[in-house]
Order: C-alpha cells, then structure tokens, then sequence
C-alpha cells in the first residue's frame, strides 16, 4: 500500500499530541523496569536479614540505590518498599496520561477520516450512488470507522508502549545475566510464526466480517423502507428466514475469528511455560552452586513474568491491527473512487442567464452496449414550457439529468445560453436549475429549512410567498408550530400531497432561470393539481420550463411538446399540431381521452 494510503499518515497532523504520548510511554517502561530493579535488593535484603549470602554481583544495584538516592543503608529496608510503590504509582499515572493522548489521537483520526469519507459519498455521482448500497455505505461510516478507531487509539498505543516496555525489560535482563537471557530468548522464534499466521487469519475473517454487516444493515435499511410491500404480500417469514441466513453467516466468520483469539494465548502460555521451566532449571544450578543470589533469581523472573504480558498484548494488537487495517481498506475504496463528474480546470461561472437550453446530437447509455439516449437535439427558448412525454423508460427523466450533469452525454452537447454546459462550474449551473421530482425528498427538519434548503438567506416574508404560490401555505399556517414544524423522516408526518407542495415551493425559491417538474403534480388530487397548475403559470413567466408528465391534461398549453420513444425524439409541436398530425402524441392522447373530438 502506497504511503498516502497508509492508515499512519493520518496521524501525522497530530504528530505534537503522539509525541507526547510517545513521551508518556517511555515513562511506562521506565517505571515498569523499576519493579524488577527494586525487588532484587529487596529480595536479598531480606536473604541477609535472614542470615543468607548475597554475591558481589547482587549488591552492584543495591550500592547503585544507595549512592544515587543517598540513602542511609540501614533505612534501605524500609526505603525499598517506598521506591516500589512509587514505581507502581508512576506507572499508573503515565499510563492514564498515555491512555487518554492516545484515545483522543484515535478520535481526531477517526473523526478526519469520516468526514473525508462523507464528503466524497456526499460528491460523488449519482450513477455510483445508484448502484451503491446504502447499507453498505452506511456500515462503512459506522463499522468500518470504529475498526479504525480502535486500530489508532488501541492498537497503536499497544504497540509502542508494549515495545518500549519489553525493549526496557531485555536491556535489564541482558545487563543482569547474558546467558540466562539468551536462553530465554531461543523459545521466541516460536512466537513468531504463530503471530504472522494468526494475523493473515484474523485479517482475512475480518474483511470477510465487515462486507457481512454491511449486507446485513442493507438489508435491514431496505425492508424497513419496503415494509408496506412486505407486509401487503404477506413476505415478513421469508423476510425473516433470509435476515437469518445472513446472520448466521455472520456468526460463522466471527466464530471463526473467535477461534484465532482464543488459540492466541494459549500458544502464548505454553511458550511461556517453556521459558519458566528453561530459566527455572539452570537458576536451581546456578543458587545451588552459590554462583547466583536469590534476589538476582527474582528480579529477573519477574522481568520475564513482567515481559509475557507485552508479548501476549501485542500478539492482541496484532489481530486488533488487522481488523482495523481491513475496515481502513473499505474505506479506502470509497476515498479513492474518482468522481467522473467535475468541473474543468478552465470552468467559469454562469453568468444570470435568459434560460435558453439546447441538446445537439446527444447521446447517453447507462451501461455500454444498451443507449438510452439516441441522438436527441432540440431547443427552449427562455420563457417557454416544454413537455416530454412517453412511456415509461423512454428516456424523459435521464435527459433532464443531462441536463443537471448528473450523467455526462457519450457524446453530442447541452448548451446553455449558447454555453456548453461541460465548460461551466457545476455549482453555478445548478443554481440556475430547480429540480422538483415524483418522489419528493424531504430531510427530517422543519418546513422552514426544507423549503429554504440550498439557499440564501431568505426571509420569512420570501418564504411565505413560496408557500402561497404552491399552495402549501394554507396548511402550513394550521400546523401548531407552522413554519417550524418538524416534517419526520423523509417527510412522513405530512400528507402525499403536502410533501409535494413543499417540494415544489421549495423550487419556486430558489428563483431558478430553469425548472425542471417531473412529474411535480402526479400525486395530487384533481383539486389541488389544478390550484398549482394556476400558480405554476405565474411561476414560468420569464423561464424556460421543461415539464415531464404522463397526464397529458396537464401540458396542452406548452408551447413545445416533445413526444419521446426509446430515447428518441419522435414528434414535436405544439399540442394542436401533434393532433392534427395523428401519429404517436395522438395515440397517447386518445388513450387517456377516449372520448375527444378531433
């Protein structure tokens, strides 16, 4: 993995705050090695009170002790135990201070990595969000991160307080017996292969873990929104069997990581046993033959008994490590997936714009190999409403997200007010352009800020003429906290129709030289579509207007009628014009009014 992709350069903005925590951990091996260091003249001041014989090479840390805290060798009995606990105390308070840099190390990293991971989910394209799960998307925000969290904040701090704290322990133990440390050293390498493999296993198990929570929460995001269909054909028990497939295979890869966990320590246990016994057989010999002390024996026992749990931690932290730097990869892939749609280094702004449109030879396919779009060109000119009609799938709506270069055309052109629209910046051509769909958006917020949403700083009074030209504020003004009403989820506290009207005043606001109504009226009743037809005409005065709809009642007056067939455009004129002609807008006409008069 290249050097930017590595989980550590996210570290380096904090390098001031992992520095002192590095600080901090060297105080930890410090302190730590002082346990062993205190209890050997401890030991053997206890052996000589007793009546026993301590070597010339036991007292070179007893005569240390006394020569650099100048302490009176008659109160070293009772010092030692003070020295010992301050140790014990020092430890305590470097590894809070530890603990708590690093954590919030952990969280800072974390924090940069969801919002650089947001930030291009949130500006990537419409295509790739398309395709995307948003369960998914959603278990790499949350699960994948919190892998991470733990691999910075845990992991890491594991593996550098783990590995100055053992680095401390066999300089001491090398210093104080060569050869007893040597030996104890040989058993290592045992240590060492089962890790790597332990490692590979747990990364392996891990990235298998986290695609299958990702299936699992989009799976459940999915039937939660689906439950009206799931529960009208009577689907919740295959629902249910199919969530319990994917979870018991879920349980089955974490068993299995379980497993290697598990296996960890007790292969870690028994190569400590066989260091124990090691140590154990030649320190007998050695104290025996007087060669050795008693307190030496102990100060370097403990060394040993001290050193097995950063051994053991870091063999944790290794298959910690491994799950976090799988979570990383996810995430990764995410990061690192390219946005096709951009602006050009050379983009400019549009200026305000008169509103003319035109498509020249354009055409566009979802997949290569199957053209949605077929050489389509036609103009709007400002202050024109053009209809698209056709069947559904013809091509209405994708050429209107060609418009909003939410695709970019396989080839031909869409000028703007003689502009290309590949030539300007994304930001100022969709200011331009009002959006409003068939399947109304709305964020779980108040009126107010959804219908203000995008925008500038609009005021109330703007806000309110909105709402009357859509006709939504008459029920808005019924509402306990009318303008700062919550509108639910998606906006489902209010009605069908009430959503729609929101959407639609939330359109009117933006004062947009281009509207674009997909199918905006289709979920109103006949009533409340006609009231927002009337509005709608004072609305397109002055801009283009293209609207896309299967009523055909409700585009007669468009100046322009753009009847569309597997994404062609297959007849064009006014409604008049198309009837007389008596081809494909007539067929449709008459099916929907089987009783008109020619």
């Amino acid at each position: 993995m290249s050097n930017e992709n590595s989980l550590l350069t996210h570290v380096k903005p904090y390098l001031s705050r992992f520095l002192a925590a590095l600080v901090f951990m060297a105080m930890i091996a410090l302190f730590t090695v002082m346990m062993p260091v205190v209890i050997e003249p401890l030991i053997n001041e206890l052996s000589i009170r007793s009546g026993g014989h301590v070597t010339n090479e036991g007292k070179v840390i007893r005569d240390f002790i006394l020569q650099v805290f100048a302490v009176d060798e008659k109160k070293l009995p009772s010092f030692l135990p003070t020295l010992l606990l301050i140790a014990f105390i020092g430890e305590a308070i470097f590894t809070f201070l530890s603990h708590y840099f690093m954590k919030t190390l952990g969280l800072k990293v974390v924090r940069d990595i969801r919002d650089k991971l947001y930030k291009n989910v949130i500006q990537q394209s419409v295509g790739f969000l398309s395709k995307a799960r948003t369960g998914d998307l959603v278990s790499r925000i949350s699960n994948d991160i919190e892998k991470i969290n733990f691999a910075v904040s845990e992991t890491l701090s594991v593996y550098v307080r783990e590995s100055l704290t053992l680095l401390a322990l066999l300089v001491y133990i090398f210093y104080r017996d060569w050869q007893m440390a040597l030996i104890s050293m040989l058993v290592l390498p045992l240590a060492a292969g089962p890790l790597i493999y332990f490692g590979k296993k747990v990364k392996k198990r891990g990235l298998q873990a986290q695609e299958t929570i990702g299936e699992l929460s989009n799976f459940l995001a999915e039937t939660v929104a689906g439950n009206k269909i799931v529960k009208a054909y009577n689907m919740e028990q295959y629902e249910i069997d199919k969530f319990n497939r994917l979870n018991q295979g879920y349980y089955k890869i974490n068993s299995r990581i379980a497993m290697v966990y598990s296996l960890a320590a007790p292969v870690m246990h028994s190569i400590g046993g066989l260091v124990a016994f090691a140590i154990f057989a030649v320190a007998a010999q050695r104290i025996a033959a007087g060669t050795m002390d008693p307190g030496k024996f102990a100060g370097f026992f403990l060394s040993l008994l001290i050193m097995y749990n950063p051994i053991k931690r870091l063999s944790q932290a290794n298959n910690d490590y491994q799950q976090g730097k799988a979570g990383y990869e996810r995430v990764l892939q995410i990061i690192n997936t390219p946005n096709p749609i951009s602006d050009k280094p050379s983009a400019i702004d549009l200026p305000e714009l008169k509103g003319d449109v035109a498509f020249k030879n354009v055409s566009f396919s979802y997949e290569t190999g199957l053209p949605v779009i077929r050489n389509v060109s036609f103009t709007a000119r400002s202050n024109e409403m053009v209809a698209l009609v056709g069947a559904s799938g013809s091509g209405k709506t994708t050429l209107m997200n060609l418009l909003l270069r939410f695709y970019e055309p396989d080839s031909g052109e869409i000028r703007v007010d003689g502009r290309n629209i590949l030539d300007v910046s994304l930001a100022s051509l969709r200011n331009a352009i009002s959006l409003v769909t068939q399947d109304v958006f709305l964020f779980n917020d108040t009126i107010l800020n959804n219908i203000t949403y995008g925008g500038k700083n609009f005021s109330l009074a703007e806000v309110k003429r909105a709402a009357e030209i859509a006709r939504a504020s008459d029920f808005i003004e019924n509402l306990p906290d009318k303008y700062n009403s919550l509108v639910g989820e998606r906006g489902v506290l209010l009605s069908t129709g009430q959503r729609q009207r929101i959407s639609i005043a939330r359109a009117i606001l933006k004062k947009p030289a281009i509207l674009v109504f997909d199918e905006a009226t289709s979920s109103l009743d006949s009533e409340s579509e006609s009231l927002i037809q009337e509005a709608m005409e004072d609305v397109m005065k002055g801009r283009t207007t293209f609207v896309i709809a299967h009523r055909l009642s409700t585009i007669i007056q468009a100046d322009k009628i753009l009847v569309i067939q597997n994404g062609e455009i297959k007849e064009s004129g006014a409604h008049k014009e198309l009837l007389a002609k008596k081809g494909l807008y007539y067929s449709l006409y008459n099916l929907q009014f089987p009783d008109m008069e020619d």
